[in-house]
């Protein structure tokens, strides 16, 4: 059944899923993979073909202090640098965790890259433009600063044996 009702924007702020974690050691720990905002978009699509990258940027874990009303984000926080270096690749919850951030991030990113394409290929013409109009003034100007300093003749040391 499908909802009518929008998300509210805390909803978005957590949009994310939860998943357990087994660690090398063994142990297990629960797992926040968060769809990431718009702004850190260019960083999933920086990391998307390392692993280990893509999971310390998404993932959060349960925070050990009660700061909800401290962090925005409230009971998580982001993972350690690294982090993901300790989880147990060989065991299924590594590839649940992959799948979930592939999942709730790749396509938004992929979509995000596209527009910023298309932004710079709107913007380079006017960027051309603008360096044919501004060059003749840059050129003129260092032309000038040029020709108010003492030659390089005349300041050359000369070099006897």
């Amino acid at each position: 059944m499908t909802t009518t009702t929008t998300p509210s924007k805390l909803a978005v702020i957590f949009a994310g899923e939860e998943l357990p974690a087994i660690m090398l050691d063994g142990s297990s720990v629960q797992v926040r993979v968060r769809a990431m905002p718009a702004r850190h978009l260019g960083k999933v699509l920086a990391t998307c073909t390392d692993e280990a990258a893509l999971l310390d940027l998404v993932c959060s874990v349960p925070s050990p202090v009660d700061d909800k009303e401290e962090r925005l984000f409230a009971g998580w926080q982001p993972v350690p640098a690294n982090w993901a270096d300790n989880l147990n690749d060989e065991d299924p919850s590594y590839a649940k965790l992959l799948d979930t951030a592939k999942r709730l991030n790749f396509s938004r990113a992929a979509a995000w890259g596209e527009r910023q394409i298309a932004a710079k290929q709107f913007q380079a013409p006017i960027l051309l433009k603008a360096d044919e109009a501004l060059m003749p003034i840059v050129r003129n100007l260092a032309s000038q600063i040029l020709s108010q300093m003492p030659s390089a003749s005349s300041a050359s040391p000369t070099t006897k044996s």
